[in-house]
């Protein structure tokens, strides 16, 4: 029994002593395309906005809490989707591999590769990411996790300026899309082109192109024919796709915007959580660690000081065991009061986060929008216009102006008039049997 005390006594005063594996910030390099690829051959990615993981609208208070306490704040990881789907988009534009890199709201037969990924856990100090890209052929290119924990270097924006603390990840998928598309033949690249092609232009017109592209019982696509090189029906629908990518370029703008008024303040909230974190899983470690040994000491203690037998030397041992327990059960407590301290803090950040991130506000054509919260439904409303387009045999391309508002500049009144105002101009129009704009 005396052993056990000694052991106890020991374990007590190096409970607090732990190691950590050295992280070697941004280790892994974006692999560069070196050779000069055939405009023909270039394949253009959409990014879908990542899921956020976390359910949409009002969350109750229980599923709330159980996502504070596993670290996932629901402003931050809504922030988080549409930031890392244009870090990404990015991330692929410089690696030189593809034609036009988009950020979508969802997946788009206006690409030929569409890549969508899901936040599976993000605190500054961990990610990770579960990525799915498929082609328009119906191939899988990616269907995996990818995660990485961050060095304390990564947030050195002096050394690093140019490198989000999560690099690496992007690297990574950007380099596995990379090797996937290296593996093709020129002749699959142009099949995938063309089935692309020809699946939007039967989106379009389904009754002239509809049975030119057949989905088999495993999801892939197989082209079974192609149109007439000189079908001026088909050429329309190229030029509609055009039009397409026009929107979706200047959709993009509006994504930019938001990820570079978002950087610094969401920068800021990783380093800080990953800080927080860390401190977290330590003190929770250490509060487990003191609570079970503290009371594995009372109970030595107690059966230690049955022994009526026991010296002076004994009794002071066990009254030693006793105080060094019960003092590791009270510490024990004082550090998860303090990670509710440290959680408390995080949620409160987040909450501000969300105010300094302003909404975007889209101008069509004199006609305002509010794009927060917003952006899937407009381009959904976007691809009915271009189908009204394509039956109409016009040209026209509204104008989209794209800019950033205060969001305490916009009262919910203002908001009303211009939702009342887009239903009348887009009903007056209807009327008129024109081609309305309104989103």
């Amino acid at each position: 029994m005396q052993r056990i005390g000694i052991l106890i006594l020991i374990a007590g005063a190096v409970s607090g002593c732990s190691s950590n594996e050295v992280l070697v910030a941004h280790s892994v390099e974006l692999v560069p395309e070196t050779a000069t690829v055939p405009e023909e051959e270039l394949l253009d990615v959409s990014v879908v906005v990542f899921d956020s993981g976390v359910p949409e609208g009002e969350i109750d208070h229980e599923l709330l809490e159980e996502l504070i306490n596993d670290g996932t704040f629901v402003q931050i990881r809504r922030t988080e989707a549409r930031y890392m789907a244009v870090h990404l988009r990015d991330t692929l534009q410089k690696s030189g591999h593809w034609g036009g890199v988009w950020v979508t709201p969802e997946e788009s037969t206006a690409a030929d590769i569409n890549v969508t990924a899901e936040i599976l856990h993000s605190d500054g100090n961990r990610v990770r990411l579960d990525v799915i890209a498929t082609d328009a052929t119906g191939r899988i290119w990616l269907d995996d996790e990818y995660g990485m924990e961050t060095a304390a270097g990564a947030y050195n924006r002096q050394r690093y300026p140019d490198l989000d603390p999560y690099q690496d990840v992007f690297n990574t998928i950007s380099n596995d899309l990379a090797a996937v598309r290296g593996e093709l033949s020129s002749t699959e690249v142009r099949n995938i082109r063309s089935v692309s092609q020809i699946r939007f232009a039967g989106e379009l017109s389904p009754e002239a192109f509809g049975d030119y592209v057949e989905q088999g019982r495993n999801g892939a696509y197989e082209l079974r024919r192609l149109p007439a090189g000189n079908d001026p029906q088909f050429e329309r629908t190229l030029r509609v796709r055009e039009r397409e990518h026009l929107f979706i370029e200047t959709l993009n703008e509006h994504y930019v915007d938001f990820y570079q008024s978002s950087q610094d303040s969401y920068y800021g909230w990783r380093e800080f959580a990953r800080e927080e974190a860390i401190a977290i899983r330590e003190l929770q470690r250490s509060a487990n660690w003191r609570t079970g040994l503290g009371i594995a000491g009372v109970v030595a203690s107690v059966l230690y000081g049955s022994n009526s037998n026991s010296g002076y030397s004994q009794r002071v041992l066990r009254d030693s065991i006793m105080y060094m327990s019960m003092d590791m059960i009270r510490t024990g407590s004082l550090r998860r009061q303090e990670k509710q301290l440290h959680t408390a803090s995080l949620e409160e950040l987040s909450s501000s986060f969300e105010e300094e991130v302003k909404p975007m506000v889209v101008d069509i054509e004199g006609t305002q929008y509010r794009l927060t919260g917003t952006a899937a439904a407009q381009y959904e409303e976007w691809r009915e216009l271009l189908l009204q387009l394509y039956q109409s045999e016009t040209g026209l391309v509204p104008e989209v102006d794209i800019y950033t508002e205060a969001l305490s500049e916009v009262s919910l009144e203002k908001e009303a008039e211009l939702l009342e105002e887009s239903s009348k101009v887009k009903e007056g129009a209807d009327s008129d049997g024109e081609v309305t704009t309104g989103v």
